[in-house]
């Protein structure tokens, strides 16, 4: 569901913020108390005050939610550390109950705004189709001057989690058929369909998502290695602003980028011990073997040019060192340049055979920071850390409080990166429990003090805890 869209300038951000603080607070106090309450009352005329001008042009008012933002007639409003409270509440309140927007028409009277108020307040959310059982009630109260609209069906099919999860395994079958020797299986269009799916679950749950990332199969590493590296690629090319066409394009050059492997034995592939320099130079033919096959396959199968490109640089560094050398070659693509980071990041990751220990989320990230200047392209690389988070999904936190837990969902908020939401599996001695998913911007009854900070990152091999097991029971609950 698109924003409404009004034109920007007849409006000043400044007082759309008001109106969405105005009806915060008329909200929090039409829980408590009744509707000829002297604050009660003081706080609807205040909003009155607030919209009238909006009215004056304009038929309706509507305060919209989409993903973690609200806009309110079309206008994405921004907050600060003293408002994110707000924004935090009204978000809560509207998507427990499915809601997509919230129209106020022009004509609205202070008793219809008050009962309505009340009823939003004060009405259980149903835990079965919410939406449905709260826009039965509100057809029965008759408001005339009210609508509410729910989150599209296409897009609330997306939010779901227990879509998001088989689309994910979906991408690791389909991996497997792209990877087939007798290249039969090939499909490009089904690859563009899976990747245009991943695309919309990314936009309306990328923290479920990149949960799932924590899934690691040792045996068809390739494949989903493949299947994590597009993620991270079309969430970063996302970020980086490209355009949905390109974003394909990049997500095919993702999947595809280690078609080359396929040429590489699997003894050298997967041995235990240290490569000898011939086994270490077929191994780096993997990537120009990579290109010829897809250049092979580019007017049957209409293989995107950067596929290929990619294939073929995806092992240079920044400096266009690594693999393979470049004479002539002043620059990486933009693609190349994306690939290499969600590449590097998940491969060191991930267990292997020759690799005794997996890195975990956040001493990767502080490695890839290590190499930013010699490996990576700066600016993307920063992207990227912004993207993952001070504690990426799938981390494993120790609390002050002396609690564990799992990292479910980053803050988008970068006043508050540092303050994810956790899902607590451990009680502060250490015994492991199904705890509740906490948000960590929570603050006990001394609101300068929150109730929990992370003290550091822990290993998860070393507490025996397969993180991916906890996102994989959440479509179960």
């Amino acid at each position: 569901m698109k924003p409404k869209e009004v034109p920007k300038t007849q409006f000043r951000s400044k007082d759309l913020l008001d109106i969405l603080i105005q009806f915060y607070i008329v909200l929090k106090l039409a829980k408590v108390f009744e509707p000829n309450n002297r604050h009660l009352i003081e706080r609807i005329t205040l909003f009155f005050s607030a919209i009238r001008p909006i009215f004056q042009n304009h038929e309706d008012i509507q305060i919209q939610i989409q993903q973690d933002s609200v806009f309110i007639n079309g206008i994405r409003l921004k907050f600060d550390f003293s408002t994110y409270h707000i924004f935090k509440f009204v978000l809560q309140e509207f998507q427990g109950r499915q809601i997509g927007s919230l129209s106020f028409i022009s004509g609205l009277t202070e008793e219809e705004f008050v009962r309505f108020m009340i009823f939003l307040a004060r009405k259980k959310i149903s835990k079965d189709n919410p939406f449905e059982q709260l826009a039965e009630d509100f057809r029965t109260a008759a408001f005339r001057r009210i609508q509410i609209t729910k989150i599209s069906d296409a897009e609330q099919a997306e939010l779901s989690e227990k879509n998001a999860m088989p689309t994910y395994f979906l991408g690791i079958c389909h991996m497997k058929q792209l990877f087939k020797e007798d290249r039969e299986g090939l499909n490009l269009y089904l690859t563009k369909r899976w990747i245009q799916s991943i695309y919309n679950h990314i936009t309306n749950d990328e923290s479920f998502l990149f949960g799932l990332l924590n899934i690691k199969n040792f045996e068809e590493y390739t494949l989903n290695h493949s299947v994590n590296v597009c993620i991270l690629c079309l969430a970063l090319g996302r970020r980086l602003g490209l355009t949905r066409k390109e974003l394909v394009e990049l997500g095919i050059s993702a999947a595809l980028h280690d078609v080359g492997k396929l040429d590489v034995p699997k003894e050298i592939l997967e041995k235990p011990g240290k490569l000898d320099p011939q086994e270490r130079a077929i191994i780096e033919r993997h990537s120009h073997l990579g290109a010829i096959k897809l250049l092979q396959l580019k007017a049957d199968q209409d293989i995107p040019l950067p596929a290929i490109q990619v294939a073929l640089e995806h092992h240079c560094k920044a400096d266009l060192s690594g693999y393979p050398k470049y004479i002539r070659r002043t620059h990486l693509t933009l693609y190349s340049k994306i690939v290499k980071i969600a590449d590097y990041y998940d491969a060191i990751t991930t267990k292997r055979v020759y690799r005794s220990k997996a890195f975990t989320h956040d001493e990767a990230i502080k490695l890839m920071l290590e190499k930013r200047k010699e490996e990576f392209d700066p600016i993307i690389l920063e992207a990227f850390i912004r993207m993952m988070g001070l504690y990426p999904i799938g981390s494993l936190v120790l609390f002050d409080t002396g609690e564990i837990g799992i990292v479910f969902e980053n803050n988008p908020h970068f006043l508050f990166a540092h303050r994810p939401k956790v899902k607590l599996i451990t009680d502060a001695l250490g015994n492991k429990m199904d705890g509740p998913v906490v948000d960590l911007t929570e603050v006990d009854a001394d609101p300068k003090k929150f109730k929990r900070k992370i003290i550091k990152s822990l290993d998860q091999d070393k507490y025996d805890i397969q993180v991916a097991d906890y996102f994989l029971a959440r479509v179960q609950d």
